[in-house]
């Protein structure tokens, strides 16, 4: 069943998300320090249920995991989070020195076969 939670939360993107919003500059170090603080919860033998409780020693684990990726996908700026969804950042605009390409004007004139040009 882990196997089968763990398949689902990868095929979502979900990992991807996060990893390139904790890279991501512009992203406030608070946030990412919520993340830290998760995992130091889970790594640190001190917890609010002992690991030694057969079922709720792990959930609230799960727990802490849970609401801190919550809180940091909530608090992070929606613009970078839906830039991220989309696909990565967006390539970088073309500067103004580029020369622009000419733009040529001109007239015309439609010519049938029956008639005789003009001029």
């Amino acid at each position: 069943m882990l196997r089968g939670l763990l398949l689902l939360i990868r095929m979502t993107g979900l990992p991807r998300l996060i990893f390139g919003l904790v890279l991501d500059r512009r992203v406030p170090l608070r946030l990412k320090l919520i993340l830290v603080a998760a995992i130091a919860y889970i790594a640190l033998p001190f917890d609010l249920v002992p690991d030694i409780v057969p079922v709720l020693g792990r959930i609230d684990d799960v727990l802490a995991l849970l609401v801190s990726l919550a809180l940091f996908l909530a608090m992070a700026p929606r613009e970078v989070v839906t830039e991220h969804l989309r696909g990565g950042r967006n390539p970088a605009p073309e500067p103004e020195s580029q020369p622009k390409k000419p733009i040529i004007d001109g007239e015309y004139h439609i010519v049938d076969d029956d008639q005789e040009p003009v001029g």
